[in-house]
């Protein structure tokens, strides 16, 4: 025999694990000469004996021990590499899934995710969608990481961390200038863009104008970040945006801030199954 096959090491392994040829050739539904003939040849290809009979029955010699736990690797990473090739286990990954819902764009850190990018050790896919189709997928383990402003409605499978807060500003074009010694009573007075329903950052805006009894013009809701901002820059209202968003706008000489809303903080949430163990962990710590 030129090496050994599958085989020839299931026969071995099935006499082993049963004590007996005649109850191994049951259990494979052969005869018992086949399987005679498979150890014999094992047993020549390795130059030694893997059985010494006793008393009509065959024992391990302490080559067949060692040759046992080898088959016994052989097969269990067979079994594994099938259910692998089969998808009922999951591949090794060589991607980090991240979902950001649709309004997280324009003030999501995304300097945050430099530090992904230079393991090297995996490709960083982000997409973005509303946030109850990414809860199903990162459900379904199709994502690793959501970045979220809320944390409600999770599973029991899921944890959310704080990933980090953004303090709020009013933006608006400068020819509404006078209104920013009189803030923030004077933004009754002026015309806003509005985030739509879908967006928690509105919901904490609409209890902060009843907080303090006001009621500007809402001429529109958008959660679009350019449309925001556009609107601003054409003067049509104020709008009121994150941290990370007022910093990129201010580059236009022709935006403001009217002033802080320093009770209205954006916490941006990080979310993952209790289980994930994987590259992106390293954003959690």
């Amino acid at each position: 025999m030129e090496k050994p096959n599958y085989n020839h090491l299931y026969y071995f392994y099935i006499v082993a694990r049963e004590g007996s040829i005649k109850a191994a050739a049951d259990k494979l539904h052969v005869s018992q000469p086949t399987i005679s003939d498979q150890i014999k040849l094992l047993e020549e290809f390795f130059q030694t004996k893997l059985f010494e009979r006793r008393n009509r029955s065959l024992v391990l010699t302490k080559a067949g021990k060692l040759a046992t736990q080898y088959a016994q690797n052989i097969f269990d990473q067979g079994q594994e590499l099938t259910m692998r090739l089969r998808n009922k286990l999951q591949l090794p990954k060589s991607s980090i899934d991240i979902g950001i819902t649709q309004h997280m764009s324009h003030f999501f850190l995304y300097d945050s995710l430099l530090p992904l990018l230079e393991t090297g050790e995996a490709v960083v896919k982000i997409t973005e969608q509303p946030r109850h189709l990414l809860l199903a997928e990162l459900e379904e383990e199709k994502l690793d990481l959501i970045f979220s402003d809320s944390n409600e409605g999770l599973s029991q499978s899921m944890n959310a961390y704080r990933f980090g807060v953004n303090k709020t500003y009013v933006l608006a074009h400068k020819q509404f200038r006078k209104y920013k010694k009189s803030f923030p009573e004077s933004l009754g007075e002026l015309p806003c863009m509005q985030y739509t329903s879908d967006s928690q950052l509105r919901y904490e805006i609409e209890l902060y104008f009843a907080k303090y009894g006001l009621a500007p013009k809402v001429i529109g809701e958008a959660d679009d970040i350019e449309l925001l901002q556009l609107v601003c820059e054409r003067g049509l209202g104020f709008i009121i945006v994150p941290e990370v968003a007022k910093k990129r706008m201010l580059q236009n000489k022709d935006l403001m801030v009217l002033g802080e809303l320093a009770e209205l903080q954006t916490t941006i949430w990080c979310i993952s199954k209790k289980s994930y163990d994987g590259v992106g962990q390293t954003l959690l710590k």
